[in-house]
């Protein structure tokens, strides 16, 4: 049951993002979504920059931490992002001031406004998770990716004039502003505000810690998002547009199968990971085995199914053109949701080094692929080189847990 309604509630937010992005190619035209691709593409990248890979520590701590001890750690946690943006964002606007404004002013400050309030957002909701707040922690989600793109639409549907990646943007910064008072006030509740506090020690020691998980949150997002920004280099905005589109539509899979199954168990995985023996772990794995590959399945058929139906209304020729790339695109999406599945289960068993290992070989990977097919087979090149690195990650990954559970399996016979 709560697979279902975290399902339901990832589904609105995906189902309204996708409709955003058909919305886009078809009003817009494919190079305004291929710029919206790139900043969807940094708000991925700057909380992996950012965020010195603290979160998956932060997380793995504040599971079993009693309530005030966890707000005065989750606070110290989102301050450290605040403290880096405040530094970051200005550097940037005198950069931009300094080569004669080669990305415009009002892009740049709404882009920026957007990346900070998403980024801090992002890891709200993780902390809620690794608390337990699963449930209103996709709440949040939902406000943060589902509630704008309906109000951005109709409004371009009844004014045409509206019809502008202005106009869009603004619709996605309303939203957030919209969601930082939602979860101002559930601070405020329950005098929850009282156990807010800053531990600069304890954060310092996260951050010294936290260096496999910041290799593995760089070396992750170079993975995912170096094709795009490759392409627009090589290709142009308009093509980048055509494989964000299809990334989008295949990107549904990903979401809901590691966001509604895998990881609202991460505090179970946690949980069973230090038990003395992995029994209980291995029932987990079984279980989240079954239910994420009966939802692979269903999903990449409705993906298919619904791609199929909107590419005539789209009237864009070069989506047709380049309709092969889809599928190996929806192939390399069902692999990385299982890859990044094993990901949280070596998150719960402790195993930082080889996370990072696994994550510098597939960064590695992603790179020599991307250029080497990239220039030779164009989209196809990319979606390929996307391909090889999620399965070869997958395969790693499954075959690290599997070694760590037999590790633990004959010490705890011994």
């Amino acid at each position: 049951m709560q697979s279902l309604l975290l399902m339901a509630l990832r589904i609105a937010s995906t189902a309204a993002k996708f409709i955003l992005t058909i919305y886009t190619a078809r009003y817009l035209g494919l190079a305004d979504l291929g710029v919206y691709g790139l900043l969807v593409g940094a708000t991925t990248m700057i909380p992996a920059v950012l965020g010195l890979g603290t979160t998956d520590w932060v997380l793995r701590h504040i599971a079993t931490m009693p309530r005030d001890e966890a707000i005065a750690s989750s606070a110290t946690r989102l301050a450290l992002p605040m403290l880096l943006h405040a530094i970051g964002q200005p550097i940037l606007w005198a950069v931009n001031y300094a080569l004669g404004a080669p990305v415009p002013w009002q892009l740049l400050l709404i882009g920026g406004a957007i990346l900070f309030l998403e980024h801090i957002a992002s890891d709200a909701c993780d902390l809620l998770i690794g608390r337990g707040w699963v449930y209103f922690a996709n709440i949040v989600f939902f406000m943060r990716g589902g509630l704008w793109p309906p109000v951005v639409i109709a409004w371009g549907l009844l004014d045409p004039s509206a019809r502008t990646l202005q106009c869009l943007l603004l619709g996605w910064l309303c939203s957030l502003i919209l969601t930082w008072i939602v979860l101002a006030a559930q601070l405020f509740s329950q005098s929850r505000w009282r156990a807010v506090g800053i531990r600069a020690s304890w954060m310092a020691g996260g951050v010294r810690a936290s260096v496999p998980f910041y290799i593995k949150d760089l070396t992750g997002s170079v993975s995912l998002y170096l094709d795009r920004f490759l392409l627009s280099a090589f290709l142009g905005l308009e093509l980048t547009g055509v494989y964000t589109l299809f990334w989008s539509v295949a990107n549904v899979l990903h979401n809901l199968v590691v966001f509604s199954v895998v990881q609202p168990n991460l505090r179970r995985m946690i949980e069973s990971a230090r038990q003395p023996d992995d029994a209980s772990f291995r029932v987990l794995e079984r279980k989240l085995q079954r239910e994420g590959g009966i939802w692979i399945v269903l999903l990449a058929v409705g993906a298919s199914v619904a791609l199929f139906l909107l590419l005539p209304l789209l009237d864009r020729p070069l989506l047709q053109e380049n309709l092969s790339v889809f599928w190996i695109i929806l192939a390399a999406t069902a692999l990385r949701a299982g890859a990044d599945s094993y990901g949280f289960m070596m998150l719960a068993l402790r195993k930082d080094r080889a996370i990072a290992i696994a994550s510098v070989g597939g960064a590695i990977a992603s790179i020599i692929l991307n250029l080497a097919l990239l220039p030779m087979l164009g989209l196809a090149g990319a979606a390929l080189a996307y391909l090889l690195t999620a399965g070869g990650l997958l395969v790693v990954r499954y075959a690290m847990t599997r070694s760590f559970c037999m590790l633990r399996s004959c010490g705890s016979t011994l």
